[in-house]
């Protein structure tokens, strides 16, 4: 008798349960809340596995629990056909795709605050598989609008079209990456990518500052000015220091992220060369590049002004095995401009001296800009860094070469 009621659907303290087959050959279906989705438990291997069925119907419960008892009995691999939901989704991709592992810390924490916007939005239960274009342009209206409640408590203020462009190519990225893992039976755990081909929102006027060599000088020299009014050692040091990042991110191009975690021993005065390290690369590749004369010189005196030879050269102040966090960085490189009355650049800080850079060697092959500034790929080169300016677009207008017909005979 007992079998009996086992075997059919009870309902207790307001939740539903099932068993279904015979000792050793059995699959309990239940909910764990009111209301709530169905899970299903089987022994496999002496253990018990527990799995969610992605669904509040009995009746389609039923079917999937009856499915999986067949293979039991038939002594198959356990598989379960179920959907794929935003949250584990997010959860997978984080832990398992080589694309989001292979990044630095600073981008996988980006990845992970989009996420939790995109969760919160959507839904950790939301079913990718049914996502379309209408869903899409939500998200983007709501993102900004404002108003998203997060996974972590935050609400999302008002953003411009460059944010939920953002989060949009990391949701793009996670469905696609779904498309080539392979389950059970070799099918594939997303079948296809419900949003490809569906065009994400763009910037129109993204905004993409560019530093000039004017507010290079006044910048430096305003750290100068700081360093020599600073009543203690420290202050001397930090000023120093700023003045040193300064210096290389405008002679170098490079990222905020590599400049602040270089270490003495990879730059190579008596070879002129500078190590730029994969763990410290936004796309974590490392590059060995010349140095040039007169930045090496700098770099010696510097060196000399604050008497080290080894370890991170931005080391922080409390943990010599760590660099400086990058947000001092920020603070006080806005310190220095506010003392230098410049006007602050919207839209960047530290960057748009990688902009500079990247500007001031559009007459250089273009391979060789990437490799030296640390690009993977010259189109992102082309189309975010190398900006037009005047002298170049006047040059442009100035060409007096003409196109002429071609002569007869000649």
């Amino acid at each position: 008798m007992a079998s009996t009621r086992r075997n059919q659907w009870r309902f207790v303290r307001g939740k539903w349960t099932r068993s279904l087959g015979e000792r050793g050959y059995r699959v309990r279906l239940f909910q764990k809340r009111k209301g709530g989705t169905f899970y299903r438990a089987v022994w496999v291997e002496g253990k018990r596995d527990i799995a969610c069925l992605y669904t509040k119907d009995r009746g389609e419960a039923e079917r999937l629990g009856t499915l999986l008892l067949a293979e039991l009995l038939k002594q198959e691999p356990v598989h379960v056909p179920g959907k794929v939901t935003l949250g584990e989704l997010w959860d997978r991709f984080r832990h398992e795709a080589v694309s989001f592992l292979d990044n630095g810390a600073t981008t996988k924490l980006d990845a992970v605050s989009r996420a939790a916007i995109l969760v919160g939005f959507f839904g950790e239960d939301c079913e990718v598989s049914q996502l379309t274009e209408r869903d899409q342009a939500a998200y983007v209206a709501q993102r900004l609008a404002g108003g998203i409640r997060c996974t972590n408590g935050r609400v999302t203020p008002p953003v411009r079209p460059r944010s939920a462009e953002a989060d949009l190519v990391l949701l793009h990225g996670m469905l696609a990456w779904a498309t080539t893992v392979r389950v059970q039976g070799g099918q594939r755990w997303l079948r296809e990518n419900p949003l490809a081909g569906i065009r994400r929102v763009r910037e129109q006027n993204p905004k993409r500052p560019i530093a000039t060599w004017e507010r290079f000088v006044r910048t430096r020299a305003a750290m100068q000015k700081l360093r020599e009014s600073s009543t203690s050692e420290m202050e001397k040091v930090r000023w120093t220091k700023m003045e040193l990042a300064l210096v290389l991110a405008e002679a170098t191009g490079r990222r905020l992220g590599s400049i602040r975690q270089l270490r003495w021993e990879d730059i190579d005065l008596t070879r002129g060369t500078i190590r730029w390290r994969a763990e410290s690369d936004k796309k974590r590749r490392e590059s060995v590049v010349p140095l040039p004369a007169k930045l090496g010189d700098e770099l010696r005196q510097f060196q000399q002004l604050l008497s080290t030879v080894g370890g991170f050269v931005f080391v922080a102040p409390l943990k010599p095995d760590q660099p400086l966090d990058r947000h001092w960085f920020e603070k006080w490189l806005v310190v220095a401009e506010e003392k230098a009355e410049l006007p602050k650049l919207e839209g960047g800080l530290w960057h748009p001296y990688r902009r500079k850079w990247a500007t001031e060697r559009k007459y250089l092959p273009l391979k060789d800009v990437a490799a030296a500034g640390g690009w993977r790929d010259t189109e992102t080169l082309l189309t975010s860094y190398q900006q037009p300016d005047d002298e170049t677009l006047l040059a442009v207008m100035s060409e007096e070469r003409k196109v002429r017909d071609r002569v007869q005979g000649a």
